[in-house]
């Protein structure tokens, strides 16, 4: 592939000709694999849309439907058209006017990186929800089969749902390798741009596949506006009404959204679970106050229903960490003072002065302090250790186990591709249907035809497998595997199933 004269003019050939003709060399093959992926994303976008959505959307086809299904299209699929006509009608004629220059294609990036960061994290904001209609229904469902059967799909629906998310996660990776391969200069500063709006949007992915994760919330997740942040912290509870009770230190992942923070308790301890959280408190915004400063640990934080009735010290990984979260807690307090309009927007600024507090030592004056125990004081059942560590001292006390959720079971049931339904045992081989790349780093990549063994069943469609060859294990999506027919294995798995 021949590269414009721009493509060389942002630096200098410090390492010489030969060097720099083998960058030119392997950017022309990246560049070449960016076009080549971009027109089979879209052709499968199409696919899905033409095969499945406008086939359900169909008012003769509204009988054959499942009726969990029936006027949900939009739920199911999210903005894909919008997607799809974003690609196919704007950014795949951008790509094909620049793809001779690297520069010209790190700006088709940021050109458009509103666009991207509003449709995909729009896309990413409903997998939660398309994920639970997506679980009352059953890919081998009548309907569904015939659907993947027209369009000669080796994969199910779920797994084509993945192609948003799977896409940006290719879009980094190939940015990642323009920029190695590329000189110093304007070229670089592009694409390093072009690579932080990726980043940007796959962050968004992230925390929606973390969304996924979350079971027993008794709340509407979509009506708690935009998930900001997430993470892991150390928290420690008090509660006015017995002043005895200062519940120890306990690991949460906190979630945090416009309207509410959600703590919940992380169900997994080793590499072997795919993270999974199980929902146990929640607060809302309208109703907490927030202490920055917590004396004794530049890490600690406090947020607070109005009183201090219950207050909750948090104690985030480091003080980068712990700012970036107040920062954020901060700016929704204040967004929703500035919500508030004339009279009103008065009062409630005088109700609620102290909702966000500089420090926890210097509430009120020492005459006046309350006679109970200070969310400040450090907690005397603590070890030296953990007060004294310079890294986070996450608890692993049994007491801290009390809800410990049961193991997944060892068999579950999988659908073939001709619909049957098999008994999967943990151990049995399995084939990979379709190259699959990995979005975070519990997931192992997957190549069309690689072999694998099940390790682990784990939940909302994913297996813990061990690559053939040695290449690794991981999480991978289940719908692409499937059995490999092997006598070996199928002896193995018979022997198994009937061990259980």
């Amino acid at each position: 592939m021949g590269l414009s004269q721009m493509e060389t003019s942002g630096g200098s050939e410090s390492s010489g000709g030969e060097d720099a003709e083998a960058r030119r060399s392997r950017r022309g093959h990246v560049l070449a694999e960016l076009m080549q992926t971009e027109r089979v994303y879209v052709q499968e976008l199409g696919s899905i849309l033409s095969g499945y959505k406008e086939e359900i959307e169909k008012a003769e086809n509204q009988h054959l439907l499942p009726a969990a299904l029936i006027g949900q299209a939009d739920v199911l699929f999210g903005n894909l058209h919008e997607l799809f006509t974003f690609h196919q009608d704007i950014f795949l004629k951008d790509l094909e006017k620049s793809i001779s220059a690297t520069e010209l294609v790190a700006l088709c990036f940021v050109d458009k990186r509103e666009t991207f960061f509003r449709l995909y994290s729009f896309y990413c904001q409903n997998i939660p929800r398309s994920e639970r209609l997506r679980e009352t229904l059953v890919d081998t469902h009548l309907f569904l089969q015939a659907c993947q059967l027209r369009l000669g799909h080796k994969l199910p629906l779920a797994a084509y749902l993945l192609k948003p998310v799977q896409r940006i996660t290719k879009y980094q990776l190939l940015l990642k390798d323009l920029l190695r391969y590329s000189e110093c200069g304007s070229m670089t500063t592009k694409l390093q741009q072009a690579l932080d709006c990726m980043l940007v949007v796959l962050k968004c992915v992230n925390d929606s596949m973390h969304q996924i994760a979350i079971t027993g919330v008794p709340v509407d997740l979509s009506q708690q506006g935009e998930l900001l942040m997430q993470g892991s912290f150390l928290v420690v509870s008090e509660n006015k009404r017995d002043l005895r009770l200062r519940i120890r230190p306990r690991r949460r992942h906190i979630f945090l959204y416009e309207k509410a923070m959600l703590f919940c308790k992380p169900a997994t301890k080793n590499s072997h679970n795919k993270a999974t959280y199980h929902f146990k408190h929640d607060l809302q915004m309208s109703q907490i106050g927030l202490t920055e400063s917590v004396k004794g640990d530049p890490r600690k934080f406090e947020v607070w229903r109005q009183g201090r009735a219950e207050v909750h010290t948090l104690t985030a990984a480091s003080p980068d960490v712990k700012r970036a979260w107040v920062e954020r807690v901060k700016r929704v307090l204040l967004d929703q003072l500035n919500e508030l309009k004339g009279e009103r927007g008065r009062q409630y600024s005088a109700q609620h002065r102290t909702l966000i507090q500089t420090s926890s030592w210097d509430l009120v004056p020492p005459a006046a302090q309350p006679q109970r125990p200070s969310a400040t004081v450090t907690n005397p059942t603590r070890t030296a250790s953990c007060d004294t560590h310079d890294e986070p001292c996450w608890s692993t006390d049994p007491s801290d186990d009390d809800d410990e959720e049961p193991e997944h079971p060892p068999v579950t049931e999988a659908v073939g591709l001709n619909g049957t339904i098999h008994r999967m045992a943990v151990g049995c081989a399995l084939a990979a249907l379709s190259d699959y790349t990995a979005v975070g780093p519990s997931e192992v990549s997957l190549r069309e035809g690689q072999h694998a063994e099940l390790l682990k069943v784990g939940c909302a469609g994913w297996w813990y497998v061990r690559l053939a060859a040695g290449q690794g294990e991981g999480w991978a999506p289940a719908a692409y595997l499937d059995q490999r027919k092997t006598s070996r294995s199928s002896s193995r798995s018979h022997d198994r199933l009937h061990d259980h």
